[in-house]
């Protein structure tokens, strides 16, 4: 469009904080099947998960936290 300018602005990005952000959540996932434990706001459900799976499949040794947190990109000053 002509006339108009654009100016490069200064971006901060961080966690969402706001009281309206989703949760953060966690979940595990076992190494050696892929079964992954309930969506979880806290760490006890996930790592009780864990410690019932492994009563089932005691080789199953090796497990991944999943993390869900919220971003917000928050704009600053007009370059």
């Amino acid at each position: 469009m002509m006339g108009t300018d654009y100016r490069p602005r200064e971006h901060t990005i961080a966690p969402n904080r706001e009281p309206d952000a989703e949760p953060i959540t966690r979940s595990m996932e076992c190494m050696a099947c892929g079964a992954t434990s309930p969506v979880s706001e806290g760490h006890v459900e996930p790592q009780d998960w864990i410690l019932g799976h492994i009563r089932g499949f005691p080789a199953h040794l090796d497990y991944r936290e999943h993390v869900t947190l919220p971003y917000r990109v928050r704009p600053g000053q007009w370059l």
